[in-house]
Formats: C-alpha cells, structure tokens, sequence
C-alpha cells in the first residue's frame, strides 16, 4: 500500500482491511476493482471504479464486518475520511437516520444471504462423490449459489 495524498494504492492481491477491524476511513475507487468477502471467503461483490466501500463501519460506527481485498490488478482510489462522516451526521439528522437505516437492512440482508450461501456450499460439498445423486441436482444447486452471489452483489456496500 502507497498513500499519495488524498490517493491511496493498493498492489494486486493486496488487503485493504479485514472483518473486525476499526474503521478510519472509506475509500472511492478511481481504478482497479476491490472485492469484498465474507468471513467464510464468500464472495459478496466485486466494486468497481466510481464505487464507494467502507462507509458502512463508519456510517454505524462498528468494526469492519467484512474483508476487502484489491482484485487481480493494482488498485488506486480517494481517501474519505472519518471526519467527512461525522460533519454529514452532525449536518443533516434526517440523512443520516435514512442512511443509518438503509446501511442496517443491506447487512441484515448480507448476513441472510451469506448463509444461505453457506449452506448451499454445505450441501454440495456433502454431495460430492455421491453416485447417486445426478449432475442435474448438483448442477442447479451451483446455479443457484450463482444466483445468491448475483442478488448479494445488489445489496453490499
């Protein structure tokens, strides 16, 4: 990592923060993309550039409830600052009920889908080598862990 600035710069592969860690900033990306993974390395989303990430932990003030990683190329993207998020919780109660709320139902619904991820994964694990369950069941439950993956992609942060 290479703080320029406002910029910061991740290597390939590199790891930006991890769950249960304190938050002392948020990031918008300009290039590259960062994925962000569940404790059980489930894959919840992919950001891109002009995508924000981060902001849930400060916007609640917890700790990071999942990992960010930089993707297979570098990474570089503006620093957001702790204290941006505290003006706009201080400027606007409104705002910042409706996005407090907001933040609260997509990990809500994080947490739903990632275990509903994990006890897909569960289940074709427990059916591999099983000779008598066909290639369609094991075929349509990994469409549907796709299918999860797609839906959770829309609700993270």
């Amino acid at each position: 990592m290479k703080r320029n600035n406002d910029l910061i710069i991740w290597n390939p592969e590199e790891l930006i923060y991890e769950i249960g860690s304190p938050p002392h900033e948020a990031y918008l990306i300009t290039e590259g993309n960062v994925k962000i993974e569940t404790k059980d390395k489930f894959t919840l989303s992919t950001l891109g550039a002009g995508e924000i990430f981060g902001e849930s932990s400060l916007l609640l003030d917890t700790n990071r409830t999942v990992t960010a990683k930089a993707s297979s190329k570098q990474v570089i993207a503006k620093i957001i600052p702790k204290e941006y998020f505290l003006k706009l919780k201080d400027n606007d109660i409104v705002l910042n009920a409706l996005i407090r709320k907001t933040q609260v139902r997509l990990m809500e619904a994080n947490n739903k889908i990632n275990q509903l991820a994990n006890e897909v994964s569960e289940l074709l694990s427990s059916l591999k080598g099983d000779s008598k369950i066909d290639g369609e069941l094991s075929n349509r439950l990994s469409n549907l862990r796709k299918k999860i993956s797609e839906i959770n992609s829309i609700t993270t942060d």
